[in-house]
């Protein structure tokens, strides 16, 4: 009898445990579809949602003479304004627009990493996010990209 309960016990802490794993999994596949969704809407609204825009920082690659020398950072919170106010995509645009998400690590429910497939229009980028917890909502605080 004693094995049974401690066998009962494990079983439904095993399964709370993944249920709230699940639960994680989907916030943050929600913080990355609101920037893929805010991105090709040029909805700022979700883009806010998605961003860490007090201290987030996205990598931007700087060229001289068409060579790659480095990456730059560049805040969310003057890059978001900017992706909000571009034109908006046409409709055949947007039928070709395609989020994958090609892998994602949660680490104690904190901290997580995404690796994305965007493909905007005739563009694919693959972007490699860091998002963490932050007043109990998964924040994008660190962006890395390239274009294929």
């Amino acid at each position: 009898m004693k094995y049974y309960v401690i066998i009962c016990f494990l079983v439904v802490s095993l399964h709370a445990n993944t249920q709230e794993q699940q639960s994680e999994t989907d916030l943050v596949i929600a913080s990355v579809e609101n920037y893929f969704y805010g991105y090709i809407e040029r909805d700022e609204n979700k883009l806010n949602k998605a961003f860490d825009l007090e201290h987030g920082t996205m990598k931007i690659p700087v060229l001289e003479n068409q060579e790659l020398t480095g990456y730059s950072n560049a805040y969310f919170k003057e890059i978001i304004p900017k992706w909000g106010n571009r034109a908006t995509l046409s409709k055949a645009a947007l039928e070709n627009c395609k989020l994958t998400i090609l892998s994602m690590h949660i680490e104690s429910n904190k901290m997580a990493t995404v690796k994305m497939k965007m493909q905007v229009g005739t563009t694919t980028y693959i972007d490699i996010l860091s998002l963490q917890k932050i007043n109990a909502h998964w924040k994008i605080t660190n962006k890395m990209f390239i274009e294929l």
